[in-house]
């Protein structure tokens, strides 16, 4: 599992988007604040100096506008260097180190950003003096681009350390998490498993984690003496409706040897039967509640060979088809292996040929199969099974034909519970004609 592929892993990541998201918005704005500043500083000392340039002009003429223009640059510092121009109305340099006329219009007194031949960004103001003299006053950039670039530096290296941060706590944080919902998985795959024995643990930290793993094993405990209590219900109940029914058989025997009227034996015979056939569905029905309550629960399987079980059923059932008149075919993939309970594949395959020789007329055809998966395939050319049924047929007491059929509707129910007791499932299709019951493993499609 990939560090951002859990919860905790995502919620990491959110806030190491939100946090970049944040740096750069503040960023944006801190630049935009000290761009706005500089620009306003640059124009109050641009509008003075200006304005002083200005008030020499008007009280000593252009002679002494030229004369104080010069002493300014040669006496600027390095770190606070300024630009003048003053110029004909054409644009032509009278004094000044700028080279040539900017597009700012005198007329206008406008001001605004331009850059001199060698690249260097200046902030200047243009004022008419007098119709035939103009004057430029600008200031260089570079004393606010040197700090943008450290504010940009600045917030780029807090920006990756806050980024590292972030990942480090969700990578730990992540991989402790990943490791206590681990061992919770872990617990519940094995109380999957039918081991209603097994906890969840717990860490002590009082955490939701921890109330979680404390409600679970409440709960599981609970489920535990529940499934007891229904194995000690349906135990005491099998015994306690077996035990009297067996008396009664025993019973019957004995009247049926006392006996000396053949009409009154024959009744005593069929109420054997009735008391056998009770008998018999009490244990299916207990059989299917067994196998069910033992779903996914792997003790008692061991490895089993498949193919020789279907060999063992094929050949038993193929002197039955003879002596029904029907032509019994097989297709058994050898060396077919897999996890189960053998006895429980045996059941299920002879239930499900019984129901094939039962169902198909004599002179017809029934065919089992089998190949690597497993996957177990029987076949006949009978009166086949309804669309509607074909689920329906694995619930219990379901007939297709309940009007002349016998037996009480439990084979494939129970069939399907043994099933997947071992991990399979049976499903039921048109064989066109006929039926069409498959076996496979509950995980393939």
């Amino acid at each position: 599992m990939s560090i951002f592929s859990s919860l905790f892993g995502r919620l990491s990541l959110i806030v190491i988007l939100v946090s970049i998201a944040s740096s750069t918005a503040l960023f944006a704005m801190t630049e935009w604040i000290v761009r706005t500043e500089f620009r306003e500083q640059m124009a109050r000392s641009v509008d003075t100096d200006i304005a002083g340039l200005a008030d020499i002009y008007i009280s000593g003429g252009a002679t002494e506008l030229r004369r104080r223009i010069s002493d300014r640059l040669e006496l600027q510092s390095p770190d606070d260097k300024r630009y003048y121009l003053l110029a004909s109305p054409s644009g032509r340099a009278i004094i000044g180190n700028v080279d040539s006329w900017p597009e700012l219009s005198s007329e206008n007194s406008e001001a605004g950003f331009f850059r001199l031949a060698d690249g260097t960004q200046i902030f200047a103001r243009a004022t008419q003096l007098n119709p035939d003299l103009k004057l430029l006053v600008g200031r260089d950039t570079q004393a606010r681009s040197a700090l943008l670039a450290r504010i940009r530096i600045a917030f780029l290296g807090a920006g990756i350390l806050m980024v590292m941060i972030f990942s480090m706590i969700g990578y730990y944080s992540t991989r402790r998490l990943k490791g206590r919902l681990g061992s919770m998985n872990d617990a519940f795959r094995e109380i999957g498993t039918g081991n209603l024995a097994a906890t969840i643990p717990v860490d002590q930290r009082g955490d939701e984690l921890d109330q979680l793993s404390r409600h679970s094993n409440a709960m599981i405990g609970r489920l535990a003496s529940l499934v007891s209590a229904h194995r000690d219900i349906s135990d005491h109940t099998a015994h306690e409706l077996r035990t009297p029914l067996m008396h009664l058989d025993n019973r019957l025997i004995t009247a049926i040897g006392q006996s000396k009227d053949p009409l009154h034996s024959e009744t005593l015979g069929w109420a054997r039967q009735d008391i056998r056939d009770i008998i018999q569905m009490l244990d299916s029905l207990l059989d299917i509640a067994s196998s069910r309550a033992q779903k996914g629960d792997r003790s008692g399987l061991s490895p089993c060979d498949v193919s020789e079980i279907a060999t063992e059923m094929a050949e038993l059932f193929a002197e039955s088809a003879e002596d029904l008149g029907i032509s019994f075919g097989t297709d058994i993939a050898p060396g077919v292996q897999m996890m189960a309970n053998p006895a429980h594949i045996q059941r299920i395959l002879s239930n499900l040929l019984d129901n094939a020789l039962k169902y198909t007329p004599k002179g017809g055809t029934a065919e089992l199969a089998l190949r690597p998966g497993p996957v177990i395939v029987v076949r006949d050319n009978g009166p086949g099974i309804p669309e509607n049924m074909r689920e329906k047929i694995f619930e219990r007491f379901v007939r297709v034909d309940a009007s002349g059929a016998k037996g009480h509707g439990l084979g494939l129910a129970l069939s399907q519970a043994l099933a997947e007791r071992n991990g399979l499932v049976i499903t039921c299709r048109d064989a066109e004609p006929g039926a069409l019951f498959e076996i496979r493993p509950e995980r393939s499609g």
